[in-house]
């Protein structure tokens, strides 16, 4: 029932206005070699396609994918801070209700993507929108606590987002928001039945062409859920690769009300801050 709703949702728009594509993609000659972002963006696209022809369960009432309605600042976030292949990379789970779900970019609290990333510009909204969760892109004005962390953290110890993106790149594994009925976020270590396998099998295959494009030394899991999907990842298990895990900076996690403290510690007594700082 869900999957017949968002696809005749998703029909009447697409008969309302134009298709869009990324916006800064434009016509690319087979002459010239795709820049990385724009193979990386590519990779999302077939992503979407792959997981558009899954059902979801029934408990699932609203799907957000913020790579599609909010692709003009995820494409930014991408042709800005991705000139290159990245030695240290941090994989999240999916976007959180008013972090990416409502910037397209991965933990990004508005006030982040606002004034540190210095990013602007319009979001859409999804298809199918809970009343419990609007979109208001970066007009917003809930922060998302993970993103709040996560993001000022790193960014305090890079110096700037400039800094930061030289070696390092913010990710994450599924594209998707999960909403139930009442507007509870559901995460994807939460969801039931063979969409659960189904979502993660694509999502793997997904990440790993996104590995071998950015060819990180280190990949940081943020939270259990990814670093157990990591374990399925080929390009993972080389011997050149060091695979950590980040506890997730989410307040919903137990024991975590020093999340900086500790995720501080963690990247001095791995030594990635100067991965950071550009210094490696």
């Amino acid at each position: 029932m869900l999957k017949r709703k968002l696809k005749q949702q998703k029909d009447n728009l697409e008969e309302d206005e134009p298709k869009k594509s990324c916006p800064h993609e434009g016509s690319t000659s087979d002459f010239f070699v795709q820049p990385l972002w724009l193979k990386f963006y590519k990779t999302e696209e077939n992503l979407n396609e792959e997981l558009d022809k899954l059902t979801p369960p029934p408990n699932i009432t609203c799907i957000y994918n913020p790579i599609v309605y909010a692709s003009q600042l995820h494409c930014d976030y991408l042709r800005r801070y991705m000139d290159g292949p990245k030695k240290l990379v941090f994989i999240g789970m999916n976007p959180g209700p008013n972090g990416m779900a409502q910037t397209g970019i991965p933990f990004g609290n508005v006030r982040t993507v606002k004034v540190l990333m210095q990013l602007s510009g319009s979001v859409d909204k999804p298809p199918v929108e809970h009343p419990k969760r609007p979109v208001n892109g970066l007009d917003c004005r809930i922060e998302e606590p993970s993103g709040v962390r996560l993001w000022e953290l790193f960014l305090r110890l890079a110096g700037n987002m400039e800094i930061f993106s030289q070696q390092c790149f913010v990710h994450n594994f599924c594209p998707l928001s999960f909403f139930d009925e009442a507007g509870k976020n559901l995460t994807p270590s939460e969801l039931k039945g063979p969409y659960k396998k189904q979502l993660r099998d694509f999502c793997c295959e997904a990440l790993e062409k996104q590995l071998v494009l950015l060819k990180p030394q280190v990949i940081v899991a943020v939270g259990e859920y990814v670093m157990t999907v990591l374990k399925h990842s080929a390009y993972c298990k080389s011997d050149s690769v060091s695979v950590l895990r980040l506890p997730h900076p989410s307040p919903r996690s137990a024991n975590n009300s020093n999340w900086p403290e500790k995720a501080q510690t963690f990247l001095e007594d791995n030594n990635l801050i100067h991965f950071m700082r550009n210094e490696a």
